[in-house]
Parts: structure tokens; C-alpha cells; sequence
């Protein structure tokens, strides 16, 4: 490999770490760990806006830390409605096995 390959490839390590130490985006890629979720329902659970978890989310999704897809939300409440669920890649979740490594030391 040469060097300028290598500069390359430890920026985007740094840069993924970097995205997933803000606290926030921690918060959140622990709680995809256990489950898919969608925006309003991570708001509820963080207690963060629902603008600034969309906005953390499309960081966490352009890193490849995170994935979407389309599904409806069913309550008895309501009629379905499309919502955007998140969940955690495979990079994503040793991202959060290292994190997790790192704050239990």
C-alpha cells in the first residue's frame, strides 16, 4: 500500500471515531445495539430533539456506522404510518464493541 493510501485510510479511521465519540451519536448507536428504532422514538428515549437525533443520523449513516430502511409503525392508537427504522451495520456494531471496551477499562 502505498503512503498516500495509508494517510487515506487512517483519516477515515480517525473520522469514524471521531463521529462516534460525539455524545450523542454514542447515546444513539447504543441504543440501536438492541433494536431498530426511528427518529421519535430515540427522541423519547435520549431526550434529545428530533431534529439534532435526524441530524446525527445521517452522520452516523454517511460513516456507514448505520443503516435505514422503510417500515410502517403500527399502534392501536393510530393508523400506520411509514417511518424511517435505524439500525446498526457491522462496522457499527464493532464500533459500539469498542466503545463499550474502551469505557468499561
Amino acid at each position: 500500500m502505498d503512503k498516500k493510501k495509508v494517510k487515506e485510510k487512517i483519516n477515515d479511521i480517525n473520522e469514524t471515531i471521531y463521529l462516534a465519540t460525539h455524545p450523542t451519536r454514542s447515546n444513539i448507536l447504543t441504543q440501536l445495539e438492541s433494536q431498530k428504532l426511528y427518529a421519535s422514538k430515540l427522541e423519547e428515549i435520549i431526550n434529545v430533539d428530533r431534529k439534532i437525533i435526524s441530524f446525527h443520523l445521517s452522520k452516523l449513516e454517511r460513516a456507514g456506522l448505520v443503516a435505514s430502511e422503510y417500515g410502517l409503525m403500527t399502534t392501536s392508537k393510530t393508523r400506520p404510518m411509514a417511518v424511517r427504522y435505524y439500525s446498526l451495520t457491522v462496522e457499527g456494531e464493532k464500533m459500539v464493541k469498542r466503545l463499550k471496551a474502551i469505557l468499561s477499562d
